[in-house]
């Protein structure tokens, strides 16, 4: 990827995800920013080169909301589970308020679960923001496309990776529901390699799913990785092989985009 030296980034949200980026985009010779709600996240940031801004959301004014000048903003903020979701929505509508009054590229992670139970192939026609909706990864995306039309939001299937994968919190269950249900998958290289690659060609308003295009059934990968990680192994009961495959067509014949990791259930299999 061609980036110019030392162009200025801001990742809000530096968790899991947010970190291996801004790690890459540092390796690229940019010069990243982070938010991290707690400065006691700063030494930790700033072992990765990352330059940490202290930043909580939602914020009682617009005001308040005090980021870096950057070119790119890249919104990697989790939108937690339960009771925690509601604000979620909130927290990228005044994002992206801040963000229409500045000329920045904007990126935004979201997930596939906007699909929600949806069976068989989905795509991205299947599912569009809407502020109004009752999902908040829904209502999330279309706070975000009101004030900033122009963003690139990412539709990230189950994040998985050298040092974390979901077969870990699947290890010892039994009789797991589902077992012959697709899952959808993508590992953190993808995500990386897809979000640079938007940054150098300055895509603007598109919506991407991104998802590797195998899509091996629970009980198949999930046996198998724990078996690999020296996990106990789950057990599944049958059903779901109708379940939604995430598709990345669009992402593949646009971005011309070739995924690092096809194939969840290659992982460690070296």
């Amino acid at each position: 990827m061609n980036f110019k030296k030392n162009d200025p980034v801001l990742i809000i949200g530096c968790g899991w995800l947010g970190r291996k980026l801004g790690s890459y985009l540092i390796s690229k010779k940019l010069t990243v920013y982070g938010t991290t709600r707690s400065s006691s996240n700063f030494s930790e940031l700033n072992a990765l080169e990352i330059k940490p801004v202290k930043l909580e959301l939602p914020s009682a004014s617009l005001s308040d909301i005090r980021l870096p000048d950057v070119n790119t903003v890249i919104i990697s903020i989790s939108p937690g589970r339960g009771e925690d979701r509601k604000d979620y929505p909130q927290i990228i509508g005044q994002l992206s308020q801040v963000l229409a009054e500045r000329n920045v590229q904007t990126i935004m992670y979201s997930s596939t679960s906007v699909y929600e139970d949806t069976k068989n192939e989905v795509t991205e026609s299947d599912a569009k923001p809407d502020e109004n909706s009752d999902n908040a990864i829904t209502a999330a995306e279309g706070a975000l496309v009101k004030y900033s039309p122009d963003a690139v939001i990412l539709r990230l299937s189950g994040l998985y990776g050298e040092d974390r994968h979901p077969a870990r919190f699947m290890a010892g269950r039994k009789n797991i529901a589902d077992g012959d249900s697709p899952v959808n998958l993508v590992h953190s290289d993808d995500v990386i390699q897809v979000t640079a690659k938007i940054m150098e060609k300055k895509i603007k308003g598109e919506i991407f799913n991104v998802c590797s295009g195998s899509h091996p059934s629970r009980s198949e990968i999930y046996t198998k990785i724990a078996e690999r990680l020296e996990l106990k192994k789950p057990t599944f009961e049958e059903g779901g092989s109708d379940g939604k495959k995430v598709s990345s067509e669009k992402l593949k014949k646009q971005l011309k985009i070739k995924f690092l990791h096809p194939e969840p259930s290659e992982f460690l299999a070296d």
